[in-house]
């Protein structure tokens, strides 16, 4: 009788979750990525009374999530084929993707440094965090490289399944009682607590990894029609067939999701390290490592259960994460190509390339050695991205055959969700709206010196190739001011080592660059930047030199472009610089020099990565706007050599051998 009992849930289990298994990996990809300080230290604060928006959040994301599952169960195809076909400049989705994951990967990076924090924890002394960091990375790949990685899924659910029974435990050794949890249902927003709900709508549940879902589907569609000798033809039979496996699966997932973010918050209520702690406070990996294991060690060998498999959960989401975002990021670029009609390349060399693009922004991130940082910025960033494809899943929608698009409620959840996922991301990160859209009002100032400028002879006389000394004179002057202006309209930040200043200097060097190219570009940033130089400051040295590269950079650009700046090209060209500035060139100077500490090195970067980046972008978009109707350099686009560069600057300090106009 119990094996017929046991034969006939097989069967049921079977036929109801057919797709069994991606939800669990979003489960643990989204409760390993964000959200676990945030509900220790909420329900410290506030304990259950805030259950409900975690619940509003999750139903967003469940929908968000079932859009994805929906276009891959109706076309056979990854979200990540259709980012290349969507409406406006040529593969703009597909650039916003692959940004937005390797960005991620920082914060996956991060996940390494708790996993190895949570085992320097267990085994105390015996390695350096560093070490572990780096040991865990090489098991990574190597698993990655292993037949047993085809198994993780059922191994993480075994770990998934002994830690939340470790959590119940612990948990009933508290007095939480049902009329408590029914009140954290009931929409009520204690005095205080709008920073805290902006934190829940922004980070639990995840953000952009939830597109990793139809990575995972579309590999599970593929093994049952392995397993069944079956071909299925993806059309509304098929469907209608598997559309509530489907949604059952996403459904487990996030209730998952919910059942590990309810543990925190009541590990958070119950605990005694936190509850103390002032709002707004700090809360880092040791002080809530300590909160946990004070309430593990209430049950024999709790602590050591909870530091092992809590540092294997983490070193699980690094793997799948890794593993899908890879494949993600594979199928865009193949994607890409076949629309292209170029030659398809291998995609396990595609894969094996991004492989190796994330071990150096994981080294990167372990180096940085802030995961509380890191783990925020990357949320808010990808929390704006999320909106964005938010809107592309409803136009996805919109395109799908008549029986496989969703309800209009699903579409209002969606829309109103995307708004408020980018709202929220820009509350969070205050220095956006405390300093970026100050400076983007002087930005708007300079578009009026753009306009007019784009419409002189001079400007046409630099876009056709025919511009003499006198033109090229006028554009190193102007973009050297309005360089110079980037610095003294910017925001001063006072800090630790004498401030620094939050400013668009890079702006004026980069538009010069485009219009005159890397010479015009040089002498226009050299303008900027030795005004910058004289504001004096630890940060000084390395801006000078960043804005230096930036003029270079923009004329190198230009020329690799055929002199065709578009709006996505001139975003590009600011988000590259900028990122140039601020992680490599100003971090490298510091160092080297001692100027500043590592701690200070993050809080500048963190501080002023996001709105800067933004900042100047969006100027360079501006211009691009007045200026793409014009080719730019057209008959100055010859081979960039050593010669052509010794011709171009001698022509500016000899302007008696140019030929008058």
């Amino acid at each position: 009788m119990n094996e017929s009992r046991l034969s006939r849930f097989r069967k049921w289990f079977a036929n109801t979750f057919v797709f069994f298994g991606p939800g669990l990996l979003l489960a643990i990809t989204a409760a390993g990525e964000a959200g676990i300080t945030e509900a220790i230290e909420i329900g410290a604060h506030y304990g259950l009374a805030l259950l409900w928006v975690v619940i509003i959040t999750l139903l967003f994301k469940y929908a968000f999530t079932n859009g994805i599952a929906r276009y891959t169960l109706a076309t056979g195809h990854t979200i990540f084929d259709a980012l290349g076909k969507l409406p406006g400049p040529k593969n703009w989705g597909p650039i916003l993707v692959i940004v937005s994951y390797m960005l991620e990967m920082f914060a996956v990076g991060a996940m390494i440094l708790f996993a190895a924090t949570f085992l320097d924890y267990l085994l105390p002394g015996v390695f350096s965090i560093f070490l572990l960091s780096i040991t865990l990375l090489i098991a990574a790949l190597a698993l990655l490289r292993t037949h047993i990685y085809h198994h993780f899924e059922q191994i993480m659910a075994v770990i998934v399944i002994v830690m939340g029974i470790s959590l119940i435990l612990v948990l009933t050794s508290f007095p939480f009682t049902p009329d408590m949890i029914l009140s954290g249902i009931v929409p009520n927003i204690p005095a205080g607590s709008e920073t805290a709900i902006l934190a829940i709508l922004g980070v639990v549940g995840s953000g952009l990894n939830l597109m990793l879902y139809s990575v995972w589907l579309k590999e599970k569609t593929d093994k049952t029609e392995l397993a069944d000798g079956t071909c299925y033809v993806k059309n509304e039979a098929f469907f209608k067939r598997f559309i509530k496996s489907v949604n059952a699966d996403i459904a487990i997932g996030f209730a998952i999701v919910l059942l590990i973010t309810f543990g925190f918050m009541c590990l958070g209520y119950a605990g005694f390290a936190v509850s103390f702690m002032p709002h707004g406070a700090e809360l880092n990996l040791n002080i809530l490592i300590t909160q946990v294991l004070y309430l593990f060690s209430s049950i024999p060998y709790g602590t050591y259960v909870f530091l092992l498999f809590v540092a294997i959960i983490f070193f699980g989401s690094v793997v799948i994460g890794i593993d899908a975002r890879a494949k993600a990021l594979t199928r865009v670029i193949v994607s890409m190509r076949e629309d292209a009609g170029k030659t398809v390349v291998r995609e396990g060399r595609v894969y094996q390339f991004f492989i190796w693009v994330f071990v150096g922004i994981l080294i990167l991130s372990i180096l940085i050695n802030n995961p509380m940082g890191t783990i925020r910025l990357s949320a808010v960033i990808c929390a704006l991205l999320f909106g964005v494809f938010g809107f592309i899943l409803l136009y996805l929608n919109s395109r799908l055959p008549e029986y496989a698009r969703a309800s209009r409620l699903w579409m209002l959840v969606i829309a109103v969700g995307s708004i408020l996922s980018a709202y929220v991301a820009l509350l969070i990160e205050g220095s956006f709206l405390e300093f970026g859209l100050p400076l983007f009002e002087n930005v708007l100032v300079c578009t009026v010196v753009f306009y007019i400028f784009c419409r002189t002879k001079t400007f046409q006389r630099m876009a056709d190739g025919t511009a003499n000394i006198v033109d090229k004179f006028w554009v190193v002057f102007i973009f050297g001011l309005i360089s110079v202006h980037g610095t003294y309209s910017g925001i001063m930040i006072a800090g630790e080592y004498g401030g620094y200043i939050l400013n668009f200097r890079d702006l004026g060097a980069m538009i010069a660059g485009v219009l005159g190219g890397p010479v015009v570009g040089f002498f226009a940033a050299l303008i900027g930047g030795v005004y910058r130089l004289t504001v004096g400051g630890v940060t000084a040295v390395p801006c000078f030199l960043a804005t230096l590269a930036a003029g270079v950079l923009a004329g190198i650009a230009i020329r690799i472009w055929k002199g065709k700046l578009t709006m996505r090209r001139g975003a590009t060209l600011a988000a590259v610089v900028e990122l140039l500035h601020l992680l490599l060139i100003f971090p490298i100077y510091a160092l080297v020099t001692g100027t500043m500490g590592l701690s200070m090195i993050q809080d500048v970067i963190l501080t002023t990565a996001l709105p800067m980046t933004i900042v100047n972008a969006a100027g360079m978009m501006i211009f691009a706007h007045f200026a793409q109707k014009y080719p730019l350099l057209q008959g100055g686009l010859k081979r960039m050599t050593f010669s052509s560069l010794r011709e171009e600057i001698r022509a500016l300090i000899h302007p008696m051998t140019e030929e008058k106009p």
